[in-house]
C-alpha cells in the first residue's frame, strides 16, 4: 500500500479526537477506499483551521490552481473535506477528523462493505483510546421541560435556546442507527434525527446529506426524539452549536463507550441528575425502561439509580407517572467542564493527550 495513506493516518491522528493505528491495518483500509492516491496527497496539505481558499492552498502544494479547485470541490461533495461559502461566494476549505467528521459524512455511501471496515476501527482504533480519556467532546443535553424550575439553568442546557439562535436548519439520518439496521441490528427509534445549524446545516443541504427543515419542524424533531427515548447530545461547549444529534444506548457509538465499554467520562454528563422519591414511587420500572445508560435498575423489586452512571438526561423524570423522579442540579464541585467555543474544546481535549490544535 501506498505510503500516502500512512502519512495520511498520521496527519488525521493529529486531531485531539484521533484517527490512532490499529494492528490490523483497517484504518488504511479505509483511507484507500475513500481516497484516490492524489486525494490523499492532498490532504496532507490542507489545514484544520482557520479554512483556506483554493489560491492559499495551491500555492502551498504547487498545483494547478484550476485542477485543484475541481478535486477540492469533488472532495468536499463527497464528504472527505469542509467546504465553507464566503458572503461573496468564495470557496474555503479545511481539513476534518474522523470523527466528528469524515464517517458522519459518508451517511449516503453507506454499503454492506465499508460499514464493516467502520465497524471494525471502532472496535480496534477508537475504542482503545477513549478508555483513557477523561474528557470527551459530546455534551448531554437534559430534556428541557425537567429542568425548568432551576434558576441557574444555562442557555447551553436548553434545547429550545440553541433552536432560537439559528436561522437554518437540516436534519439527517442518525449514521449510527442506519448502520445497525444495514446490518440487521439496531433498533427502530426515529431515524431521520440528526440535526445541525448555521453552515453546517448548509454543508448538509447543499451536498444532499440532509433536507432543509423550518424552526417549527426542528422543535417537533427534538419532542419526537425524547418520545423516542433519544438523549440530546451535542459539542461540549457554550457557544453556538453545530448540531444536536439525539442518541440510543443500543446503536450510538459515543453512548456505547459507557454502555459496552465501561468508560463512564465518555461522553460528558450534564450539570443535573436523577433522584427519586422514595414515598411516591411505586417502583412500576417505566424509569428502568427509559434509561439509555444503565443508570437505573430493579434491585429486589425496587428501582435503584446509579447516581455515578448517571447522565442527566431527564428522559426518566419526563415520563414517571407518578411524578416520583425529578432532575436535582449538581454543586459547582460536581459539575461537568464547559468550554467557551469548539476550538478551546479542542485544544482542552489536545491538551489531554499532548496534541497541539490547530496544527500545520
Amino acid at each position: 500500500m501506498s505510503d500516502v495513506y500512512v502519512r495520511l493516518r498520521e496527519r488525521l491522528d493529529m486531531f485531539p479526537q484521533g484517527f490512532p493505528k490499529t494492528e490490523s491495518g483497517v484504518e488504511l483500509e479505509i483511507l484507500q477506499h475513500l481516497f484516490a492516491p492524489n486525494e490523499a496527497e492532498i490532504m496532507l496539505h490542507l489545514r484544520p483551521f482557520p479554512p483556506e481558499n483554493v489560491a492559499t492552498i495551491a500555492e502551498r502544494t504547487g498545483k494547478d490552481k484550476t485542477k485543484l479547485a475541481k478535486t477540492l470541490y469533488d472532495m468536499s461533495r463527497r464528504g472527505l473535506i469542509q467546504r465553507y461559502t464566503a458572503p461573496d461566494n468564495e470557496l474555503y476549505y479545511a481539513l476534518i477528523p474522523w470523527v466528528v467528521g469524515i464517517w458522519e459524512l459518508q451517511l449516503n455511501n453507506l454499503t454492506q462493505e465499508n460499514i464493516k471496515l467502520y465497524e471494525k476501527y471502532f472496535e480496534e482504533g477508537m475504542v482503545p483510546v477513549q478508555r483513557n480519556r477523561k474528557l470527551g467532546g459530546l455534551r448531554v443535553i437534559p430534556v428541557e421541560q425537567e429542568i425548568e424550575g432551576s434558576t441557574e439553568i444555562q442557555p447551553y442546557e436548553k434545547v429550545s435556546q440553541i433552536i432560537e439562535s439559528h436561522t437554518r436548519f437540516a436534519v439527517a439520518d442518525c449514521i449510527c442507527r442506519k448502520e445497525s439496521r444495514m446490518l440487521g441490528k439496531g433498533c427502530d427509534k426515529l431515524l431521520e434525527a440528526c440535526m445541525s445549524f448555521g453552515p453546517s446545516a448548509d454543508f448538509y443541504i447543499e451536498n444532499g446529506i440532509g433536507r432543509e427543515i423550518s424552526k417549527e419542524e426542528a422543535r417537533k424533531i427534538l419532542l419526537k426524539a425524547e418520545e423516542d427515548g433519544l438523549i440530546h447530545c451535542s459539542t461540549n461547549s457554550a457557544g453556538n452549536k453545530a448540531f444536536i444529534c439525539n442518541c440510543c444506548g443500543c446503536c450510538c457509538k459515543s453512548l456505547a463507550n459507557v454502555t459496552k465499554y465501561g468508560n463512564l467520562q465518555a461522553i460528558i454528563k450534564s450539570n443535573y441528575y436523577a433522584v427519586k422519591d422514595q414515598e411516591t414511587c411505586t417502583d412500576c420500572g417505566t424509569c428502568v425502561e427509559r434509561c439509555q445508560v444503565g443508570a437505573i435498575k430493579t434491585q429486589n423489586d425496587h428501582t435503584v439509580i446509579d447516581k455515578e452512571r448517571c447522565i442527566g438526561c431527564g428522559l426518566c423524570a419526563s415520563t414517571c407517572p407518578t411524578g416520583s423522579i425529578t432532575m436535582a442540579r449538581k454543586s459547582p464541585e460536581e459539575a461537568s467542564p464547559i468550554f467557551p467555543g469548539g476550538k478551546a474544546l479542542l485544544q482542552a481535549m489536545g491538551k489531554e493527550t499532548g496534541k497541539v490544535y490547530p496544527f500545520e
